[in-house]
């Protein structure tokens, strides 16, 4: 169990740690010389079962607020600390709020100092400060009158936090592994060490991490957990791990900095939040205002854009967008504290919806409605939600990194929901059954809509449906919508052109007869194919008649114009592009030029010009300085 102290400057936390456990946690040369801690201290005590409790020292005075919440995150405990000389201060106010804010509930009382008040008046204090925790919210609480320097109401403490050891649920170690920095040094003959709390998962000796700042790849060394060598460190543990990586030093760590398994790194600059302004503020808190972020033991400026109404008013919860300067790593469900601009005072905080927010539409109403969907209790709830909801799927992926899902976590979750995963990695969706039928019956409908509007075209390409459907679908989730309505047969196929069975192009025996003619001279065994004039000539037609009938196959699907005049049945173009797919294959680095493709299909160069600018125009390939790549190897993009 990991306790962490909270109070009033001078009011003897450190004190207080050191009795219950014999460790000065004031370490900094200035701390001692001063009798001020100023950053966060730690210790450790074993109790007589075996269990190791872990003490995190804040500092009390409000210039180092910022220290204070760095040490809190992913705490079992908070130690209140209140004087009796002095009672309820102001950052006892502002350390109980955090706490609250960070959604640490369970707390001990201790009042400390009681040797420097009389009996009468120390009574008057526990009034003080009952009155002031139920005030708060903490009706169920116990306060532990202790001096720590003589040892007095001690034990009665230590039994307290031995009794909270056992009764307090540990944290459980699920989803990849998660550890937020708040110490970085390098100790002779041992190298890097960083110290902070695993927030989740598990990491185990010579593992491979992610330092999220940079990206950097670290390898660990070894592993202390309570200041013991283990194979291993889990959530809900302070550990210090030995790292190495390259280009990895003390300076290239800051406290704040997220070290991570490398599936983790998603960076993100707007978080969706449920925040929760604090009753003592005097005014509400307006849309945009400056604020101080602090997550995990990270600190940065963030705007807040209020989702609704323009305020949140004092001691009132809304949604809101914080805005970031910079890249962060924020998980749902993480909690963070806002400080005013200056830095002076706690005004709000709350936990994260989503760490991925749009930018555009964020206020919008159906966007409002997600976040209230994604509010649910548990993931498994917040996925039912969005899935019944979103008519375009729940990306997969995203998902699973803002809930910290391990494969087989989100797999079992996919089949314990009856839903449906759709689309290839890593555009992933995942659809409820109702939602995913309803996208069936969509496409169905749009192509009535184009069979409607372009009589004449034998059906709509995937682009044609995308630009109908006005929701955004990705290639791969329209696929197999249109495959899975082939097999029904409530959809009919040709080439790449999709069509209802109702719908049929009326072509005369002339036009049928020119296309097979114009099929076989657009396509000779060897050499570039004739232009349109040169096409008529071959086949004794007049150009006009030619090229009126190649537009009924380039509406069928079976002809292709790739440049003015310029028509190629879709069979070469097939081949063509299969050979531009070899001949990158063939290279080392992917890149090919046109003299290259023009001596692999044996064609001319301004045939084989034309039939590049056309792959560049429909994204098969992509123009690389004087070089050329396949971009997108699918055999149906025409």
């Amino acid at each position: 169990m990991i306790v962490a102290t909270a109070g009033h400057v001078d009011h003897g936390k450190t004190e207080l740690i050191k009795a219950l456990t014999g460790i000065n946690t004031d370490r900094l040369p200035e701390e001692k010389a001063r009798g001020l801690t100023v950053d966060l201290g730690f210790a450790y005590n074993t109790l007589p079962d075996g269990e190791i409790l872990g003490f995190v020292d804040v500092p009390g005075h409000e210039k180092f607020i910022r220290n204070m919440v760095a040490g809190l995150a992913g705490i079992d405990l908070g130690l209140l600390v209140i004087a009796a000389d002095d009672g309820v201060m102001p950052q006892t106010r502002e350390h109980l709020a955090i706490l609250g804010l960070l959604g640490i509930k369970n707390i001990l009382v201790a009042l400390t100092k009681i040797d420097r008040v009389a009996s009468n008046d120390l009574s008057e204090v526990y009034i003080q400060v009952t009155n002031f925790l139920e005030k708060e919210g903490y009706q169920e609480h116990a306060l532990y009158p202790v001096c720590a320097p003589k040892s007095i109401g001690m034990e009665a403490l230590r039994e307290a936090l031995n009794l909270r050891a056992k009764t307090i649920k540990p944290t459980v170690a699920s989803g990849h592994f998660r550890m937020t920095i708040d110490r970085a040094f390098t100790l002779k003959g041992v190298g890097l060490v960083v110290t902070g709390m695993v927030v989740s998962g598990t990491v185990y000796n010579a593992e491979s991490l992610t330092l999220l700042s940079d990206g950097s790849t670290l390898r660990v060394r070894e592993i202390r957990v309570h200041n013991q060598i283990r194979a291993k460190a889990k959530a809900g543990e302070r550990c210090a791990l030995n790292i190495v990586g390259r280009g990895v030093s003390e300076k290239s760590i800051r406290r704040g900095t997220w070290l991570t398994h490398s599936d983790l790194c998603a960076p993100t600059r707007r978080i969706d939040v449920n925040l929760h302004v604090l009753k003592t503020e005097t005014s509400s808190l307006k849309h945009w205002s400056p604020t101080h972020f602090h997550i995990g033991s990270d600190h940065l400026p963030a705007r807040v854009a209020v989702l609704s109404g323009g305020n949140i008013l004092p001691g009132a919860s809304g949604l809101a967008q914080l805005v970031l300067p910079r890249d962060t790593f924020a998980l749902s469900g993480d909690r963070f504290v806002l400080r005013d601009q200056s830095a002076q005072r706690t005004i709000a905080g709350g936990y994260v919806i989503d760490p991925f927010s749009p930018k555009r539409g964020r206020a919008r109403p159906s966007r409002i409605a997600i976040l209230k969907a994604m509010r649910g209790e548990t993931t498994a709830d917040v996925l039912q939600a969005l899935a019944t909801q979103s008519e375009t799927g729940v990306p997969l992926k995203p998902f699973s990194i803002s809930h910290n899902l391990l494969a087989e976590q989100i797999d079992a979750l996919i089949v314990s929901l009856g839903l449906r995963r759709v689309g290839e990695p890593p555009n992933e969706r995942i659809f409820c059954e109702a939602r995913w039928r309803g996208l069936m019956n969509l496409i169905l409908t749009s192509l009535a809509t184009f069979h409607k509007s372009s009589p004449k075209f034998f059906g709509a390409s995937i682009k044609d449906l995308q630009a109908l459907l006005d929701i955004f679908f990705d290639e791969g989730t329209l696929n197999l919508a249109l495959t899975i309505l082939i097999s029904e047969k409530r959809l009919c196929a040709r080439r790449n052109r999709f069509h209802l069975p109702s719908h049929n192009i009326y072509i005369s025996e002339q036009e049928k007869f020119i296309l097979a003619q114009a099929t076989l001279v657009l396509a000779p065994d060897c050499g570039a194919p004739p232009g349109l004039y040169q096409a008529a000539q071959k086949i004794g037609i007049e150009a006009s008649i030619l090229e009126k009938t190649l537009k009924i196959g380039v509406k069928l699907g079976d002809i292709v114009l790739v440049k003015k005049n310029r028509y190629v049945p879709s069979i070469l173009v097939a081949k063509l592009k299969a050979s531009a797919q070899k001949l990158a294959a063939k290279s080392t680095d992917g890149l090919f030029t046109t003299i290259d493709f023009r001596d692999e299909v044996n064609m001319g160069r301004n045939f084989v010009i034309a039939v590049l600018e056309y792959f560049d125009q429909v994204g098969f390939t992509t123009r690389v300085g004087e070089f050329r790549r396949v971009q997108r190897p699918i055999s149906n993009i025409l």
